[in-house]
């Protein structure tokens, strides 16, 4: 999956280490990261809360956790992650993500070096001393020497909900609500019920229904959240590699969502989900870029010396964010990776040597499962 959205995963792997400064600056300290918003106020960005605000670490429920996480019951999340003290550092260190940035985007796609600037910006006109807004749902909020970081990724990833939030939370960073979001994570969602090993989901004969007679049992070297199934073909041999996020996938999808925007509108594609659905690439260029994923993939992902060209062959370098069937949300990316999410559980599939029908048949026989 990580080898399909270059751009998007650079951004990412700039951003998501921030979060991290400070360790466990919270819970050392004695105070509650939930203690900046109420479940009331949440409402408005998540819906009805699948349960009352709970103290989590890296988006899982954990009594100790240095952020708060406030579950929508449609799997949409919103999460703030507060540091009480050293707040000045991690600022500096936001405000140096447009250099970083560009030189991770510039080498996956000339040219984009110089808009990581353009795109991220400070914002004004609020109880803050600072602010950096990042695109795709981040927000750093300083005042004195505490921050608060508003992640709307998963969940609308809109600037003005996280700003609407930070009026709320950054004034009480001097004074926190009383609340106990440790006490709440026994009341948190737990992950859907599902298999020890993810090629047990589905039986044999309906994957065989999808994607034709297998060649051989069905293997992974992550057993509880990825399976890859082979078959021959008279084109070569094609693999459909799934992987699996048993719980938070609803976040997962927003934040991919998110990221396709942001990065359609870092190289002049106006628009959102309507315009990088219309994109399609000549034939030539959909061959080049065919052959350029297929050498950057494994022979795990279909990438192997006589594995069949995959689904951008026949579909193009096309995204599709209007597919139809039994998840809640699916899409084509770029004609090389199929994602879905239903009942909070991702599943997403690499196109690299797949038949996109058959894939996409394989991907309904699975959500229909969950």
């Amino acid at each position: 999956m990580h080898r399909l959205s270059l751009a998007v995963a650079g951004a990412a792997a700039v951003a998501l280490p921030l979060g991290a400064c400070g360790g466990r600056a919270a819970s050392s300290l004695g105070h509650d990261p939930c203690s900046l918003l109420t479940g009331a106020e949440a409402r408005p960005y998540v819906g009805g809360l699948a349960s009352p605000p709970y103290r989590s670490s890296d988006g899982a429920a954990d009594a100790r956790g240095d952020e708060c996480t406030y579950h929508g019951k449609d799997g949409s999340r919103l999460t703030l992650r507060p540091e009480w003290e050293g707040g000045e550092l991690v600022g500096k260190v936001v405000q140096g993500i447009p250099d970083a940035l560009g030189g991770v985007l510039g080498k996956a796609a000339p040219g984009l070096d110089s808009t990581a600037h353009m795109v991220m910006k400070p914002e004004s006109g609020g109880p803050w001393d600072k602010a950096t807004w990042i695109p795709g749902g981040s927000l750093f909020a300083g005042k004195g020497s505490a921050q608060v970081q508003v992640d709307m990724s998963g969940a609308s990833g809109k600037e003005s909900d996280a700003l609407a939030i930070a009026r709320i939370a950054v004034p009480r960073l001097a004074h926190p609500l009383e609340y106990d979001g440790a006490k709440a994570v026994a009341l948190a969602p737990r992950p859907a019920p599902h298999p020890p090993h993810a090629c047990d989901l589905v039986p044999r004969p309906a994957i065989e229904a999808a994607i034709g007679p297998l060649d051989g049992a069905p293997a992974s070297d992550t057993p509880e959240t990825e399976c890859t199934w082979r078959v021959h073909s008279p084109q070569g041999e094609r693999t459909y590699a799934v992987a699996f996020v048993w719980q938070g996938g609803g976040k997962n999808y927003r934040m991919l969502s998110h990221g396709m925007s942001m990065v359609g509108g870092m190289v002049g594609v106006p628009g959102g989900d309507s315009a990088l659905n219309s994109m399609k690439l000549p034939p030539k260029m959909q061959s080049m870029v065919g052959g350029f994923m297929k050498s950057l993939a494994g022979s795990a992902e279909g990438g192997g010396p006589g594995s069949a060209t995959g689904a951008i062959g026949t579909v193009g370098f096309r995204t599709d964010t209007t597919l139809k069937g039994p998840w809640d949300n699916a899409a084509l990316l770029h004609g090389t990776q199929l994602v879905a999410v239903k009942h909070d559980v991702f599943v997403g599939m690499t196109l690299t040597s797949a038949d996109y029908d058959r894939a996409r048949a394989l991907l309904s026989a699975i959500c229909s499962r969950l």
